[in-house]
């Protein structure tokens, strides 16, 4: 039988009715972090297509396991060309997708094919340069080494639209209580701008 979005299923979104993004899905999910990248997609107003890019459009998600926003990116929207990269194997249902490349290996140190070894990118056969392309990441690491990996993936001009979560853990003192590191975040964006791409920040709590 249909279920609608429960109570907490739906956050704040500028642009909809109430603010309210609408990110539940009744079928059976790797884990719950999709609703991360779908809270996302709502508030961009755009997403990985052929009108975003190209019939050839690749999607890149790093740090995939089990495989939440995978399963998005592929089974929500439609996408033909994924590549998946994380240490540990994905949901069994899309490790035997064929849209689905599973890679094997470190999220911070994987190349998509179409760069070159100088980080430079590649060019297309007839010229064109090839930046149509979406990387994703939602990989559990301190917040210095997200930027490292957004100044290798937008110096590198390696994709086109990223979406990529920066996790924070609060340092307690003895004046304020806690407090985070919101200087790592603005630190980020600078490097996004700094290599021409427009930047938006969506805080999650």
């Amino acid at each position: 039988q249909p279920v609608g979005p429960t109570h907490d299923s739906v956050w704040p979104v500028w642009n909809l009715p109430l603010g309210l993004a609408q990110v539940d899905i009744t079928e059976k999910m790797p884990s719950s972090a999709y609703r991360k990248l779908m809270e996302a997609l709502e508030c961009w107003q755009i997403r990985p297509s052929s009108s975003t890019g190209g019939a050839n459009t690749v999607v890149v998600d790093l740090g995939a396991c089990p495989g939440g926003w995978t399963s998005v990116i592929r089974n929500r929207l439609q996408c033909s060309s994924i590549v998946a990269v994380d240490r540990s194997a994905l949901d069994p249902v899309l490790m035997k997708d064929p849209c689905v490349t599973f890679v094997k290996g470190d999220a911070f140190a994987f190349v998509p094919e179409w760069a070159n070894e100088d980080g430079s990118h590649v060019d297309n056969d007839n010229g064109t340069r090839r930046h149509n392309h979406w990387m994703i990441s939602d990989v559990i690491a301190y917040p210095e080494r997200v930027a490292e990996l957004l100044e290798r993936w937008c110096g590198g001009k390696w994709a086109q639209y990223m979406i990529v979560t920066m996790k924070f853990q609060a340092s307690a003192t003895a004046s304020s209580g806690s407090v985070v590191a919101w200087n790592e975040l603005e630190h980020a964006m600078a490097i996004a701008h700094r290599h021409g791409y427009h930047c938006r920040a969506k805080h999650f709590f």
